[in-house]
């Protein structure tokens, strides 16, 4: 949609947040809008949307949040359940341009996968197991050996795995189902068996429980964890690998590595879909660590390791 397409609802009719803005001595200026918009922005025709939105589009208080397409997120000052989605469609020759909000429910979002990032899952979390299949099945009809098989037959789990990942976003209780006693300990060494570490070590500091819970979604959890820890820690060289420890709390677990952590005003938004501290990351692999944490019943927290990195906690899970 450009800006000389035509508007086909007139903007007060619009149910969510609109208007129309064009620069005026280099400034974006409102042009017209509906009540929605001047109640979450307080600017009316002719104000400086700078005034409600800051320098750079678009953002209520806070920095602004876009995600890969151009677009971004503002939540609602009346209603922080609720964000808007805001499309930025630029001014064109002598038409304006507009701001159109869309309303995305927190909640019914945490549950949901837009198409955009099921592609993003497909065609980046899919590609190393993809690849890794095809390459040990040259070497195993080159070589005859059948190690090179079990690879490939373990990248097709480990893909499988990650379709169920989506369907865990986007179907919750359908996918998980903790009805079993599950060993944590094994959980956690047979999960840090399917990373890709890049000489990362894993320290198990103690015995960990058994509790209640869903094996395959439990294991996915863990190679989440790891898996970010090792693709945010420090620039690798000869003389320096991330450390990732496990252990035991009273009522869970934390998983803490000796990276560069995680900044205090992004702990709660790093569970949030879409979010990525990385130009090349889906924003679904924390996303995923907090639904399947959430339909366990159990919660997660971010804080510092003492060694400055970042520390996962997992509790509420009633050991057995």
């Amino acid at each position: 949609m450009t800006a000389n397409e035509s508007w086909s609802l007139p903007m007060e009719r619009y149910p969510d947040p609109a208007c129309s803005y064009a620069f005026e001595d280099d400034r974006a200026v409102v042009q017209a809008s509906n009540e929605q918009f001047g109640r979450i922005s307080g600017l009316s025709a002719g104000d400086p949307l700078a005034d409600g939105f800051g320098e750079e589009l678009p953002v209520l208080g806070d920095q602004p949040s876009f995600d890969r397409s151009g677009r971004c997120w503002v939540r609602d000052p009346d209603h922080r359940e609720r964000r808007y989605l805001v499309r930025i469609i630029a001014p064109e020759n002598d038409q304006p341009g507009h701001l159109v909000f869309n309303a995305v429910d927190q909640e019914r979002e945490s549950q949901n996968v837009g198409v955009d990032r099921v592609a993003s899952v497909l065609s980046h979390d899919l590609r190393n197991p993809l690849d890794v299949a095809r390459a040990r099945l040259r070497a195993g009809r080159e070589l005859e050996s059948e190690e090179h098989f079990d690879h490939v037959e373990q990248a097709h789990d480990r893909m499988e795995r990650i379709i169920q990942d989506v369907l865990t976003l986007a179907r919750g209780e359908d996918v998980v189902n903790p009805e079993e006693v599950v060993d944590l300990d094994a959980v956690v060494r047979n999960a840090w068996q399917t990373v890709e570490t890049n000489g990362a070590t894993l320290d198990v500091v103690e015995d960990l429980p058994e509790a209640t819970a869903d094996r395959d979604r439990v294991t996915r959890l863990f190679e989440n964890l790891f898996r970010n820890a090792v693709e945010h820690g420090p620039p690798e060289t000869e003389e320096e690998h991330i450390t990732i420890s496990v252990g035991r709390l009273p009522d869970g677990l934390f998983v803490a590595d000796d990276g560069v952590g995680i900044p205090p005003e992004n702990r709660e938004r790093v569970f949030e879909p879409g979010f990525s501290s990385d130009d090349h990351g889906t924003g679904l692999g924390l996303a995923i660590v907090a639904r399947i944490v959430d339909l366990h019943g159990w919660s997660v927290r971010v804080t510092d390791s003492e060694t400055g990195g970042a520390r996962f906690e997992i509790v509420g899970l009633d050991p057995e």
